[in-house]
């Protein structure tokens, strides 16, 4: 079963990346920000409550007090005193009922602001002492309205308004004490901050060490998943390079590696049907070379040897043109050889010895020839048509161009994992520049190929195309001393023996 990272293309396996870096940071840096505006908010409510309850906890005594004390001295009513003039003492004036209900709208407010759960009852106590309030206020007025003395009016506002023990006392020191809670609350909120600082810090250590250590992950797996099919990929490709067209790799994941992998093994089987085709088609070629090089020897040897019987048999030389005729036949039978196009050692030998008799009748006062061929090489196989050619470019350019007598002579032996066949022969030799030029005639160099040439290189292409580049025939010649031709073949293929 396949993993499921596998299924992943190489676009999303290297954007998970950069993904596993952002996400972490992004919730510590949530993290840090839902922290920051917490403790900002904190601080914020707690400064807005103290300085709430800081104002009315120094205003609201001292208003309401001087404001009774007026009524009480008959200045003002309790209407005149809610215009809030500033008086000669630098007090603004209120109206008790106004400024009570005020207070308690505030309480309200700070109630819901505080930080500190015992400050809900501080202002539960305010609002009922201006409840309290607000009925001595009303007391007050009456004692006013009433005419009650003046003495009683300012015991009565002394004892349960401004007095030590009086409402607005408690009032203010409520409120006061709220204030030192709230601000109490500064420690704890600092504290609380200290430590979602602290917590903040540890947390982004570990979120970068968890980041750093799946960037590193992913980004290894990144780098395997791209290096490892690419090594594969080059080990493979330099098995095609040697010429191993049956080279694949296999990549499991369905990314543009695998693309590239599946195209890579697609390529190197076409290319590899290419090779085959090209192969056999270079081996029809070859064959249809030798064909066509025995198809022009054999007409041009068959004229000259036929006339040769027809002057043979003017003369009543009958036994000459039966042992002329022979060896004709078994030259061909073995040239044709039933379309094989590879023969023993010992039938290229009865070959060529065929083809150096018949050219003894003609050429018998110039050439002899000897054959010296091992026989432990008999039963290995030879192209066709390997000696001959040789032994042909023997008697044409080296005997036949010879003052006196020449010879002709053919040997063959093995060493080690080789076959060697040498035709050499003391006619006329060759000068070092005809040499070079045989040689780069046989080897096809710059296409110098000339028509002397052409039947030792088939014979030289067909015994690379077969063994190799390092065989095939190599020349070596000295002027007015001779010329040898060595063929060198791989032992193989030995043939049973009749």
């Amino acid at each position: 079963m396949k993993k499921h990272g596998k299924s992943l293309t190489l676009n999303k396996r290297i954007a998970l990346i950069p993904c596993s870096v952002f996400l972490p940071m992004l919730l510590v840096v949530v993290y840090l920000a839902v922290t920051l505006i917490r403790s900002a908010d904190a601080y914020s409510a707690i400064t807005e409550s103290v300085m709430y309850a800081n104002f009315y906890s120094k205003e609201f005594k001292e208003r309401m007090d001087y404001s009774m004390y007026l009524a009480v001295i008959g200045s003002k009513t309790t209407e005149e005193l809610g215009d809030g003039k500033t008086t000669i003492n630098g007090v603004v004036t209120v109206d008790p009922y106004k400024y009570i209900e005020e207070l308690s709208d505030v309480c309200d407010e700070l109630s819901d602001m505080a930080t500190a759960s015992i400050n809900r009852k501080k202002i539960i106590q305010v609002n009922n002492s201006l409840k309290s309030l607000n009925k001595c206020v009303t007391e007050l007025e009456r004692m006013i309205t009433d005419n009650v003395s003046y003495d009683e009016k300012m015991d009565y506002l002394d004892e349960n308004i401004r007095g030590r023990s009086g409402l607005t006392t408690v009032i203010q020191g409520a409120l006061q004490e709220y204030v030192y809670n709230e601000t109490k609350n500064f420690d704890q909120a600092k504290d609380e901050l200290r430590l979602k600082t602290r917590n903040a810090v540890e947390m982004t250590i570990i979120a970068l060490c968890i980041t750093a250590v799946i960037a590193i992950g992913l980004s290894i797996l990144a780098v395997r998943s791209v290096t490892r099919p690419i090594k594969k990929l080059c080990s493979q490709t330099r098995k095609v390079a040697k010429g191993d067209f049956t080279a694949k790799t296999k990549i499991e994941t369905v990314d543009e590696i695998s693309v590239l992998t599946d195209s890579f093994n697609d390529m190197t089987a076409e290319i590899g049907v290419l090779v085959d085709n090209i192969k056999k088609q270079e081996k029809n070629l070859r064959i249809t070379e030798s064909r066509l090089m025995q198809a022009q020897i054999n007409p041009h040897f068959l004229y000259n040897t036929l006339d040769a019987i027809i002057w043979l048999a003017e003369e009543k030389k009958t036994d000459d043109v039966v042992s002329m005729v022979n060896s004709l036949s078994e030259f061909f039978r073995t040239t044709l050889s039933k379309g094989k196009d590879y023969i023993t050692v010992k039938e290229e030998k009865s070959h060529v010895e065929s083809y150096l008799e018949i050219q003894q009748y003609r050429y018998q006062d110039i050439m002899d020839y000897e054959i010296d061929i091992a026989e432990e090489i008999y039963p290995y196989m030879i192209p066709k048509l390997t000696l001959q050619p040789l032994v042909e470019n023997a008697l044409y350019h080296g005997i036949k161009n010879k003052r006196g007598k020449g010879t002709i002579r053919i040997t063959g032996w093995k060493e080690g994992e080789r076959i060697y066949l040498k035709v050499s022969d003391n006619g006329i030799g060759m000068s070092e520049q005809a040499l070079d030029k045989l040689r780069r005639s046989m080897y096809g160099i710059n296409g110098e190929v000339d028509e002397s040439g052409f039947g030792l290189a088939n014979v030289n292409q067909r015994l690379q195309y077969y063994y190799g580049e390092e065989y095939g025939v190599f020349f070596e010649s000295e002027e007015n001393a001779g010329t040898e031709a060595t063929v060198i073949i791989r032992a193989k293929n030995i043939a049973p023996l009749s």
